[in-house]
């Protein structure tokens, strides 16, 4: 039915106030695992560097009595390091921009800094796992650090020309896992994975645990824990490895081996005004240790979407 005869509706009504409430919805993800489970330490040199080291494979080993003792040859150390990183977040707010009354934040300042710093941890995640080289740099361009999917090159499982058509598959699974336990691997170890291949590890036929409880009305078809012959593995969504890396899957061992090196973590500072604005920086540099890539491995080469 149409409108009444000279009904004024509010189209044309000027002065109505505007209904905008005092939220704002920001859902990108900040989980940042990788950063959270790894080490942290400190970095003093632009290059940081460590030592590693590894037994020899056992063998038969049996000797005369009263035999005259000889030294075997000593392996000297591996020394291996990587470069700094730095990385930053900036965002400059005008003086009116920073006085004037704002829906959802009482100073737009506060929440430009809050919300570039969790920027700034998402982008410490990605260098972290997805920086496939350490880079020296130079003058011209920035450092680099060398992140896990580049340091893992000892255990790494690659997708056949017959399966790399399809997510990640169960015995390419096992098989790494394998591979790091022949390595000297230790569990429990975790898998970081996109989506792509988490639905492929959760459609796995062998032994796995569902951690959460089943109603009745509830279908349960997910894998939160997988119990393989080389130990228990936990398995978790990540949103870097989905967006950067959905081909393939991270498996890490023992923790321990892997920790940031800070050289510097700067708060966030004003720059020096040069003009009615407020430029405002945050800084952090740092390194990742690989302290023995051998204890993790990685699974490449599978379909990405």
């Amino acid at each position: 039915m149409a409108a009444g005869t000279n009904a004024y509706l509010t189209y044309a009504t000027v002065g109505i106030r505007e209904d905008l409430i005092d939220v704002i919805t920001n859902i990108s993800p900040t989980e940042n695992m990788f950063t959270k489970m790894s080490g942290t330490g400190r970095a003093k040199q632009t290059y940081h560097e460590w030592q590693t080291d590894a037994l020899a494979a056992a063998t038969a080993n049996k000797h005369e009595e009263g035999e005259v003792a000889s030294a075997a040859a000593i392996t000297a150390t591996a020394r291996t390091g990587n470069y700094t990183q730095i990385l930053v977040q900036d965002f400059s707010v005008s003086d009116t921009n920073e006085a004037v009354n704002s829906a959802g934040r009482p100073s737009e300042i506060a929440y430009q800094k809050a919300k570039y710093t969790k920027q700034l941890s998402n982008d410490i995640e990605y260098a972290l796992i997805v920086n496939s080289t350490s880079l020296i740099g130079s003058a011209g361009s920035a450092r680099q650090l060398k992140g896990v999917l580049g340091w893992i090159t000892t255990n790494v499982t690659t997708a056949t020309t017959a399966t790399s058509a399809s997510a990640v598959n169960e015995t390419a699974f096992n098989d790494n896992l394998a591979l790091i336990y022949a390595q000297g691997g230790e569990e429990p170890y975790t898998a970081l994975v996109g989506m792509v291949q988490k639905r492929a590890i959760s459609a796995f036929t062998g032994n796995n645990t569902r951690f959460n409880e089943i109603e009745k009305a509830k279908i349960q078809s997910t894998v939160n824990v997988y119990e393989s012959d080389s130990g228990k593995v936990i398995i978790k969504k990540h949103r870097v490895m989905q967006s950067a890396a959905p081909g393939q899957v991270l498996i890490l061992g023992d923790m321990s081996l892997w920790s940031k090196a800070w050289l510097r973590q700067k708060g966030w500072e004003m720059m020096a005004r040069v003009g009615s604005y407020q430029h405002w920086h945050i800084e952090s540099e740092l390194t990742l240790e690989s302290r023995q890539e051998k204890g993790s491995g990685k699974i490449t080469g599978f379909k990405t979407t």
